[in-house]
This record gives structure tokens, C-alpha cells and sequence, in this order.
């Protein structure tokens, strides 16, 4: 009976030994858990640089859509100028209206950019279209 006591209890030791020396992770196991990490603190990164996009994409569209709205307006002011002008304010104001519906026209044409999956060039699309809503306003506020 002692022997049996023994040999079992040599059994159990020898099982949780093994068990404990198999358990504990391999430099190749933590170097898997640390490549597994990265993975997924690359795709966090890659899902907020994403939102991060989007919310300036929508910012930059918004600024668009007014600026455009602006135009519009200007415009149709303009139309109704011209119908009571003189042939001398006539031609001023028609100036004016060709300059202010290419303006549109343009940013129009970019508004339809916004949309599009633009990974290179984002930056100088934005600067260019930032400039182009700044001259937009400036060009507005002469009137």
C-alpha cells in the first residue's frame, strides 16, 4: 500500500512537473504573442488613421458644399443684377458671373474627388482645394 501511495504520488509530481515545464512559453511562443500584438496594434492604428481620414474628408466636403451654395447664391444675385444694369455694369457683371461659375464648376469637379480613394496625393488635394475655398471667399467678400 505505501508503494502504491508513493508510486502515485511520483506519478503526480512527475505529471505537474511536466505539465508546468510545458505550459511555460518558448521564447518562440512570446515572440508569436508579440507579432500577434503588433498585428493588432497595427490594425487599431490603421482603423484610426481611417477615421481620422474620413472626418477630413467629411470636413473638407462640407466647407465644398457651402462654398458652393455661396457661389450659387452669388450668382443668381448677379443674374438679377444684370437684368437691370446697364450695358456699361452689364459687362462688369458678366465678368464677374464667368469668373464666379468657373470658380463653381472647378470645385464642383473636385467635389466629385472627394469621393474618390485617394491614398496618394490626399495632402496636395487638400492644401489646393483649402487654397482654392480661401480665394472662393476672399473673391465673394469683394463684392
Amino acid at each position: 500500500m505505501k508503494k502504491h501511495f508513493l508510486l502515485v504520488g511520483l506519478l503526480a509530481i512527475f505529471t505537474i512537473s511536466l505539465g508546468l515545464v510545458s505550459c511555460t512559453d518558448t521564447p518562440a511562443e512570446r515572440r508569436q504573442d508579440a507579432v500577434l500584438e503588433a498585428k493588432e496594434d497595427l490594425k487599431d492604428a490603421r482603423e484610426d488613421v481611417s477615421d481620422a481620414l474620413k472626418a477630413e474628408r467629411n470636413d473638407l466636403s462640407s466647407k465644398m458644399d457651402q462654398a458652393a451654395r455661396d457661389l450659387d447664391t452669388e450668382i443668381e444675385e448677379l443674374d438679377r443684377k444684370i437684368e437691370k444694369a446697364t450695358a456699361k455694369e452689364k459687362a462688369v457683371w458678366q465678368e464677374r458671373r464667368k469668373n464666379l461659375a468657373a470658380q463653381r464648376d472647378e470645385l464642383k469637379s473636385d467635389m466629385r474627388r472627394v469621393g474618390e480613394d485617394m491614398k496618394d496625393g490626399w495632402n496636395d488635394f487638400k492644401v489646393s482645394t483649402a487654397k482654392k475655398l480661401d480665394k472662393i471667399s476672399a473673391d465673394l467678400k469683394a463684392d
